[in-house]
């Protein structure tokens, strides 16, 4: 009696039956067409590098507002969105916006001093930006915090037209409290 045996060329056969379905199916909504970074014009690569920069520049001045709602708008609300916490922790955007609005809560006054940022193009529609920065709050307490290292990862896509973060991680240090 002849048993049915999955041999990996059957395996190899699979998996690329799956990549070219995959890479005949449009994206769900996001832009369709995508244009590699090897393939776009200088130019063309520096004014997504710009809209991005500005995109989040407005992204912190919200964060020194401590408005949870507006910040949150700059992120994409889907099951697949993924945030990776500063304590190790993952979660989905509801989780994260419950996170900083918990801490936002706490807050008389939070300042944002970047220290660095990376911009890398991966995509005409796809984009992974990199930060680090220094935090100061004032609790409601009146008790000031420093977080002197603050770093970030967010993956932005561009859906339906609109820069989107599809992905967030931070890391920070413990906050020192400030005298």
């Amino acid at each position: 009696m002849k048993t049915n045996q999955f041999t990996p060329t059957l395996a190899i056969f699979a998996v690329l039956l799956l990549f070219a379905a995959g890479c005949n199916t449009p994206a769900k909504d996001t832009d369709t067409k995508m244009t590699a970074v090897s393939a776009m014009t200088t130019e063309h690569k520096q004014a997504i590098e710009q809209e991005i920069s500005s995109l989040v520049k407005e992204f912190f001045q919200q964060v020194e507002k401590l408005d949870i709602e507006t910040c949150m708008t700059y992120f994409e609300n889907t099951p697949d969105f993924q945030a990776v916490n500063p304590d190790g922790t993952f979660g989905d955007y509801n989780a994260l916006k419950k996170l900083n609005a918990d801490g936002f809560s706490q807050m008389k006054t939070l300042s944002v001093v970047p220290t660095k940022e990376a911009i890398r193009v991966l995509t005409d529609s796809l984009v992974l930006y990199t930060f680090s920065m220094e935090q100061n709050a004032t609790l409601k307490t009146g008790q000031k915090l420093k977080f002197e290292h603050v770093a970030g990862t967010m993956l932005f896509t561009k859906i339906n037209g609109a820069w989107k973060a599809t992905f967030y991680q931070e890391s920070a240090s413990p906050p020192v409290a400030v005298k």
